[in-house]
């Protein structure tokens, strides 16, 4: 079997286990809803007790366009391959693929692309339901031109957001129970890469930090791209730094996998 059968295989066998435990998809789609009904009407009376036009940077109809579409992008990216490849390592699982003529970080990667599959269109046709409804109840206009660049700065996100916790998972090698950092580390990087509120509430200095971090090109700035608060020009200059972040946590991720079967090895002999 050819090495792109074998990612291949990976993928179908991860969307047809999502396909089979319907009633958790439903639950997490559910899941992903209810939190941003409530960002929406927290931001409906923060702004109806303002007298300011704007927060944060935002006027009322660009940030309940933000709370939505964080939302659904936070859902979109989210890979889950932290817990998966701990469980590999902890279970002994990950020694099969020690001899074997694949790669395991593509291969994870397509199982997690064929399990999240079906949760990743939903979110993508329940955002731009969203935003068809937005447009016709809130003041703001998306440009088309906006809207072909968020395509592939969206996909890029959701491989970058891989990447970082597949970096994050290598810890696992050197750490015997890491779940409980896994979770945490999952909720701070949702809330400072701007998945529950734009960066822009932590400040300017955050903000200018933020530019040199991988973690907001996985939420804030796809958003912003969306929302037109970026130029195509500028867009552009997004998607190359992305592509940037991709091939270095790749190479990274590459770099402390043989680091970390090295050790695997030894001690398991």
């Amino acid at each position: 079997m050819g090495s792109f059968q074998k990612y291949k295989a990976s993928f179908l066998v991860g969307l047809v286990n999502s396909m089979e435990y319907r009633f958790d998809f439903f639950m997490d789609i559910l899941s992903t809803i209810f939190p941003i009904i409530l960002q929406v009407f927290l931001w409906i009376a923060m702004y109806n007790q303002s007298a300011k036009g704007s927060m944060y940077g935002y006027t009322f109809s660009e940030m309940i366009l933000y709370v939505v579409v964080a939302g659904a992008v936070s859902k979109f990216t989210s890979s889950g391959i932290e817990e998966v490849v701990n469980e590999d390592i902890h279970t002994g699982g990950i020694a099969k693929y020690i001899t074997k003529p694949v790669s395991y970080i593509l291969f994870r990667l397509a199982g997690i692309l064929g399990q999240k599959f079906s949760s990743m269109i939903t979110m993508l046709l329940l955002t731009i339901s969203s935003l068809f409804i937005l447009q016709m109840t809130v003041d703001f206009h998306i440009e088309p031109v906006s809207a072909l660049f968020f395509i592939p700065a969206l996909l890029f996100a959701a491989v970058l957001n891989y990447y970082i916790f597949f970096n994050l998972s290598m810890m696992a090698f050197w750490l015997t129970e890491i779940g409980s950092f896994f979770h945490a580390m999952k909720v701070v990087i949702m809330v400072i890469s701007g998945g529950v509120f734009p960066i822009t509430v932590f400040g300017d200095t955050f903000l200018a930090i933020s530019k040199f971090l991988p973690l907001s090109y996985t939420i804030n700035f796809p958003i912003q791209i969306l929302s037109g608060q970026i130029a195509w020009i500028d867009s552009l200059n997004i998607l190359g730094l992305q592509l940037l972040w991709i091939i270095l946590l790749a190479s990274l991720s590459r770099w402390l996998w043989n680091r970390g079967i090295k050790k695997y090895v030894a001690v398991g002999g």
